[in-house]
């Protein structure tokens, strides 16, 4: 590994634990804005480094989890397996809204999973919501979209886009 890409798998973890630690009371419960995960697309630029960097910060910030073991596994494979797909993918999706639709799978690949085991955690009851009551497997998993949707898509995809146009008319890092 070339040391620029250990700078940035560096850079990559501290921004994701400092973030999480920062504000665990958005990063930890059914209904969470992971401000965090707006680096996963990042793995469409900077590829494994960023990848390195995420999994490890991950690792890192769910020590703080109150979940415990199965959130310092489970978010930690989550967040390796949606930035190195989404690295994949983006190097062979070669389309108009490309990149859009891996901050989209990575998004729903964090809902379905992180979702899922702290409905499991929690116990979250059917919930009355708006109305309608929701079982609350889906209720957990409408929690983590919300928040994945704004950090990963809202805030990450353009971020990455930004970052993306910035280094190649620099030339600094590609």
């Amino acid at each position: 590994m070339k040391s620029r890409d250990l700078a940035a798998a560096v850079v990559f973890a501290g921004l994701y634990a400092a973030g999480v630690i920062a504000l665990p009371a958005l990063s930890f419960e059914i209904i969470q804005v992971r401000i965090s995960d707006a680096l996963l697309p990042m793995a469409l630029v900077f590829g494994l480094p960023s990848v390195i960097g995420i999994t490890i910060g991950t690792f890192i910030a769910n020590l703080f989890s109150p979940f415990g073991i199965v959130d310092l596994l489970g978010g930690t494979l989550t967040n390796l397996v949606a930035t190195y797909l989404g690295w994949k993918m983006g190097r062979n999706f070669v389309f108009k809204g490309s990149w859009l639709f891996v901050a989209i799978f990575q998004a729903l690949l964090v809902t379905f999973v992180v979702g899922s085991y702290l409905y499991v955690l929690i116990g979250v009851p059917p919930t009355e919501f708006f109305g309608v009551t929701v079982p609350g497997i889906v209720f957990a998993w409408l929690g983590v979209l919300g928040g994945s949707v704004v950090s990963i898509v809202v805030v990450g995809y353009p971020l990455t886009k930004a970052v993306a146009k910035y280094l190649v008319t620099e030339s600094r890092y590609v």
